[in-house]
């Protein structure tokens, strides 16, 4: 096959540990044909190699050197030859600096046996463990088509992997323990796909969900990365998050962080997050801040269990649209831990909730505020404080197919809302509908 397209077939067999190695004779994606420590001028775009294993460079993962610039001159080799796999053995290997990744390059472990970690002094705490080239650049122009694979991230003085300014990233089989913010970090990106994601906790400071999504605002003073000398800051342009996806994952964070997914500073369009599993968070299991814009979010297949509260899309009276939640469930059972509403939604213009169980003793089930045109069907809410399902204020929405139980009030609607519902089921309520000063009535199906 063509150069190009043999690259591109490399890359695809990366995330899977696929061995394409043309002339390999071991089966050991990891070996190499000799001994000698190589250069890093080695690598020219004529030699034929698409793939190289950092132990041939001398690069050691013994928990005791400090290779992170060995590792950022040998991927800064590899992208100017045009991109290509970078294999890190078994080891534990310590990144001083950030290394940067490079446009076509994929960097691929051992699994867990693999391990990534950043020493920090007291200045440098919360820098990028790993990020990429042109994460200073307008826009989406930093690094594209680059991937990391098959790696554990125990890093308690780093933030970790963060995208920058990228088009088409691909994070996959991500294994998160001890961390300083975030394992993943998606700042002013485009096209980041995480596949295959764990966390045993989140990070060790104020902002601590495993994983965030994220904007650089002007003027914002986070988000470093360490070049070895100094922290330069991921270019503060207002660039939004777009089209990128979180699914196949399990966070199940001991230390008890805020959030375990955290949209943060918006705007934020085409998110999807599906397929997994939240729980051990003190706030909520997936949150985004109050007042950012919000256009086409959909979660789905996804279980919030024994966390304060399940799903948290902070108050903002408008400016976001699309929102379809499906086959989520949201559970905690102990009194203690939960808090507040197991499910709340805010400011969307157009938004459909299908196959939704909320159940637990949150003060309400559900709570709706300044959103039209909402669609909820096969809905059960049981146990809360108060209410099942209360639209706030400032509501349009339809409810049929469900069911509330175990609370004082079934439906409410609040100043501003309009409701229409049928095929209400409820046990053991003190109230199907509430007297509020909203409009409620019945479905009729036409």
């Amino acid at each position: 096959m063509p150069p190009s397209s043999h690259r591109r077939a490399l890359l695809a067999a990366a995330a899977s540990g696929t061995t394409l190695l043309a002339g390999c004779s071991s089966l050991n994606p990891f070996a190499d044909e000799s001994t000698d420590v190589r250069s890093i001028d080695d690598i020219t775009e004529d030699d034929g190699r698409t793939a190289w294993n950092v132990a041939a460079f001398g690069i050691e993962g013994d928990g005791e050197t400090e290779v992170g610039q060995d590792v950022h001159d040998l991927l800064a080799r590899v992208a100017e030859v045009g991109g290509g796999v970078v294999r890190f053995p078994p080891g534990r290997y310590l990144f001083e600096r950030t290394p940067l990744i490079g446009d076509d390059t994929a960097i691929v472990g051992a699994g867990r046996a693999t391990v990534f970690e950043g020493p920090r002094t007291d200045d440098e705490v919360g820098n990028a463990l790993l990020s990429n080239r042109g994460y200073d650049e307008p826009g989406y122009g930093g690094a594209s088509n680059w991937r990391v694979a098959n790696v554990r991230l125990d890093s308690p003085r780093s933030n970790g992997i963060v995208p920058a300014h990228a088009d088409g990233v691909r994070l996959e089989n991500v294994h998160g323990d001890r961390i300083y913010h975030h394992h993943v970090d998606v700042v002013s990106s485009t096209g980041v796909t995480i596949d295959g994601f764990r966390a045993t906790r989140g990070g060790e400071s104020d902002s601590d969900a495993p994983v965030q999504f994220d904007t650089q605002p002007e003027g914002t003073a986070w988000n470093g990365v360490l070049d070895g000398e100094a922290t330069s800051l991921v270019a503060d342009n207002d660039t939004p998050t777009t089209r990128c996806r979180l699914r196949y994952f399990e966070i199940d964070a001991a230390n008890e962080p805020d959030h375990g997914v955290h949209l943060h500073r918006g705007p934020f369009e085409s998110i999807a997050i599906s397929d997994g599993s939240v729980s051990g968070c003190e706030y909520t299991a997936i949150r985004a801040d109050p007042d950012e814009p919000i256009s086409d979010l959909r979660i789905a297949n996804v279980s919030c269990i024994d966390n304060a509260r399940g799903i948290t899309l902070g108050h903002v009276e408008d400016g976001r649209r699309g929102l379809a939640i499906d086959a989520v469930t949201i559970r905690t059972d102990a009194k203690d831990v939960a808090g507040g509403s197991g499910l709340y939604v805010a400011g969307f213009d157009g938004a459909t909730i299908t196959n939704l169980r909320v159940e637990g003793p949150f003060q309400n089930s559900i709570i709706v505020d300044d959103t039209d045109a909402l669609t909820m069907t096969s809905i059960t809410a049981s146990g809360a404080d108060d209410q099942a399902v209360r639209f706030r204020e400032n509501v349009d929405a339809t409810l049929t197919a469900a069911t509330a139980a175990d609370c004082d009030v079934g439906i409410f609607s609040g100043p501003g809302s309009t409701v229409t519902y049928g095929g209400v089921t409820v046990e053991n309520v003190g109230t199907q509908v509430a007297d509020g000063p909203g409009d409620v009535r019945p479905w009729t199906a036409s």
